[in-house]
């Protein structure tokens, strides 16, 4: 292990991030072994801390060396195992730093063809930094939509809060972190009630293209360059919202 990892050392993106200040015994722990794309052939992966920083990489190993197929901040968080027709696939969790109030969820996947193989990025979500993640899933995510006569208010918390201080790099008044117009569309993947009795779902909504209306929350330079794209549609938004104003797909 320790000889192949020399080898990917001075690689120019990840001697970026190392600045060779980091010796390949420090490094050794978050590497391991891997054929992302199930050709016989071990690859490289390195999953762990650099100045106390996050960082995944995944070098493919070809006769003359590696080159780097994927670099990027963060920790995977949930990954398959390759098998035959099936290649790598895994998620990678980005936490926001440094007060940005964003973190972001990006779930990748092999594609090999004509004796190559790269990843490419299957969905990237936001997930807003205080939001309460539920415990328990429901057995099957639901489809549904927002009600004709509703404005559907996501939020970080199952509960309506117009009045307390988020803090952070862009902070603002309330709990709720994007609005959605009618028939906007989502998936429901747990749900709760409030003190109140009333029922609440964790969704993940889709921001299409004119379909989801920004809020100032959403327009911070942090949030644009975490999704990797400057309208930020084509990526989903984690968060509660009041079934009051939703309609299951199964109830249509």
């Amino acid at each position: 292990m320790a000889e192949e990892v020399q080898k990917v050392m001075n690689i120019p993106e990840f001697y970026a991030v190392t600045r060779g200040k980091v010796s390949v015994e420090e490094l050794l722990p978050s590497f391991h072994f891997i054929d992302f794309d199930n050709n016989g052939t071990l690859d490289l992966l390195f999953d762990g801390k650099i100045f106390n920083v996050f960082h995944v990489f995944i070098f493919y190993k070809k006769e003359n060396g590696y080159s780097l197929s994927i670099g990027e901040k963060g920790s995977i968080v949930w990954t398959n195992l390759p098998k035959e027709d099936n290649g790598l696939n895994f998620s990678v969790w980005k936490e926001g730093c440094c007060g940005d109030n964003i973190n972001a969820f990006t779930q990748y996947v092999c594609i090999s063809t004509n004796n190559t193989s790269y990843f490419n990025v299957a969905s990237k979500s936001l997930v807003y930094r205080r939001t309460i993640l539920p415990s328990v899933r429901i057995a099957k995510p639901v489809s549904f939509k927002i009600k004709e006569t509703n404005v559907g208010y996501l939020r970080i918390e199952p509960l309506v809060d117009d009045e307390k201080m988020i803090a952070g790099k862009s902070g603002w008044k309330g709990n709720s972190v994007g609005m959605y117009p009618p028939k906007a569309t989502g998936t429901i993947y747990a749900e709760t009630k409030d003190s109140k009795g009333q029922f609440w779902y964790f969704v993940r909504m889709n921001n299409e293209s004119g379909v989801y209306i920004h809020s100032n929350r959403f327009l911070t330079d942090e949030a644009k360059q975490l999704a990797g794209d400057k309208d930020l549609e084509n990526c989903f938004t984690y968060g509660w919202i009041h079934s009051k104003d939703v309609i299951l797909d199964n109830e249509e």
